[in-house]
């Protein structure tokens, strides 16, 4: 049973509602040896068992309950997390009821647990600023340092800041300034 209590923290950890046991739906109870539901981002309801069940009885108890789900009309999808041996003809009639999550160990340690479950668990997506590094423009000028930097240089950060238009912009007026043309054209102001 500590298998199980290791599945249902872990599914605690990202949110998950630990459900009374038996599991009650619409009237009927179905036992299960554990169950929670998604309360965040998730909204499975995962049915938690282990090989110590008969295969024919966990068919009976996930059919069962798909239908008194139906009955509620719930759009809840139903997870099974199975820990220890699972036939395949046995996988492939509980597949039609729900999505099936095999833990081939009968006592697996956090990770494979986590592994099992990780569709059901919330990404976790690295920090942005690690992930882009520092700023390139500050890079730019700490490269440069504030004595070199000349006015050319800071026009051209600053045009960076407002996308590559304004760069190609930016470097036209200083090809242009460098080689004594004008933006005027026919006597006006381009």
């Amino acid at each position: 049973m500590t298998s199980v209590f290791n599945v249902l923290a872990v599914l605690e950890r990202a949110g998950f509602e630990r459900l009374p046991k038996p599991l009650t739906i619409v009237g009927t109870e179905f036992d299960f040896e554990a169950a929670a539901r998604g309360t965040k981002s998730s909204h499975d309801l995962v049915l938690i068992a282990t090989d110590q069940v008969p295969p024919r009885r966990l068919q009976r108890l996930v059919a069962g309950l798909a239908r008194s789900l139906d009955l509620a009309e719930s759009r809840r999808p139903v997870s099974l997390v199975i820990l220890g041996g699972l036939a395949a003809r046995d996988r492939l009639e509980l597949e039609r009821y729900a999505r099936i999550l095999p833990i081939s160990s009968a006592t697996p340690d956090v990770s494979e647990i986590e592994e099992a479950v990780a569709v059901l668990l919330p990404l976790s997506l690295p920090n942005a600023d690690l992930m882009h590094g520092s700023d390139p423009l500050n890079d730019v000028m700490g490269a440069l340092g504030p004595s070199k930097a000349s006015s050319e240089h800071i026009a051209l950060i600053q045009a960076a800041q407002d996308g590559p238009e304004a760069v190609r912009e930016a470097l036209r007026r200083y090809a242009n300034a460098g080689a004594g043309w004008t933006d005027k054209k026919g006597g006006e102001d381009a």
